[in-house]
């Protein structure tokens, strides 16, 4: 006899629940536990690459600019939190109140 065991589908609702202090992204239904606390060359080389990214787009007035945590809602089962992200002017509609409603522009995730 063979054991399946089934992983649970966790939604957006369920995203939204969580509070074990831990930060999480939702990929495929499945909740990725995510590092602590970037470290503080992390933290460094994204300032560096978001401010200048930031007055790029102020001084050209091309839409605007995040960074993490901000949840990127892509659907139901899928919510990532990139390091930092750029939304064109033309599609400022996808900032809700509390998340981004649709991929970025760009999106930009920091390796350390």
């Amino acid at each position: 006899m063979t054991v399946v065991t089934v992983k649970k589908k966790y939604t957006y609702k369920d995203y939204l629940t969580m509070s074990d202090d831990k930060r999480y992204e939702l990929i495929g239904g499945e909740l990725i536990m995510m590092t602590p606390s970037p470290v503080p060359y992390h933290q460094w080389i994204s300032k560096n690459i978001e401010y200048e990214i930031e007055r790029f787009v102020r001084e050209k007035n091309l839409g605007r600019v995040f960074d993490a945590p901000c949840d990127v809602y892509l659907d139901d089962e899928n919510v990532v939190q990139p390091d930092i992200l750029f939304i064109s002017r033309e599609r400022t509609h996808i900032i809700g109140k509390n998340n981004i409603q649709s991929a970025p522009d760009l999106a930009i995730e920091i390796l350390s």
